[in-house]
């Protein structure tokens, strides 16, 4: 039987990959099955699912009739194509340095702010320089971050959910600081992951602040 916590992280897991593209491909699949080793079947099937709802959903909007004699063979071809570009994958990995491996690009929709613009967003949100820095820098681990608040700082910023999400979700970096030049805070690194409480609970919040970021819920 599976526990609350494994469901809980699936879950989450499922979340993530199904924000990070609309239809998953087999280097979104290897990168969540190496992220959560424990669920890798489980997405993997998941990641199959949401691709063959696609194809569904394609020949519902073209108005072709959907042969349910056809199903099994779609699935068949899904799957087998998922089998072959993961394993082309994981061969080329073997024999490529990860430090030349190949990564994929998301933007960031704090990186490019200047220090005045970055302050002028702290008291629009109401939290602390370090506390945006972390969201800056994807420091927060994103599964633990509350929709509504994801939600939240979409609005604020002008940004749509699903390019925020993306942002939170991507993969983590050393972000460079630009034009910012935070100079109480450093140059900026990489460093572990925080969950959303961690972060808001070391970030030189007021006890007010952490009340309402807290109260944030999915």
């Amino acid at each position: 039987m599976i526990n609350a916590t494994t469901q809980m992280s699936l879950r989450d897991a499922m979340y993530a990959m199904s924000l990070a593209k609309a239809v998953p491909d087999a280097e979104l699949l290897d990168e969540f099955a190496r992220r959560y080793p424990n669920h890798a079947n489980a997405l993997t099937e998941f990641a199959i699912e949401l691709a063959i709802d696609s194809l569904m959903h394609r020949n519902d909007e073209e108005d072709v009739p959907v042969d349910t004699d056809t199903i099994s063979p779609i699935v068949s071809r899904v799957m087998s194509q998922f089998e072959n570009q993961l394993y082309e994958r994981r061969q080329a990995r073997a024999v490529t340095p990860p430090a030349r491996a190949a990564t994929t690009s998301v933007a960031n929709p704090f990186v490019d702010l200047d220090r005045q613009e970055f302050r002028r967003l702290v008291s629009q949100l109401d939290v602390s320089n370090v506390f945006l820095s972390k969201l800056r820098d994807r420091n927060i681990d994103p599964v633990t971050i509350p929709r509504g608040y994801c939600r939240h700082l979409a609005e604020e910023t002008d940004e749509d959910f699903e390019a925020m999400s993306a942002h939170l979700y991507a993969a983590q970096e050393s972000v460079a600081a630009g034009r910012q030049l935070y100079k109480a805070e450093g140059k900026p690194k990489t460093v572990p992951r925080q969950t959303f409480e961690q972060a808001v609970r070391s970030s030189g919040l007021t006890e007010a602040q952490q009340r309402r970021l807290l109260s944030f819920r999915d």
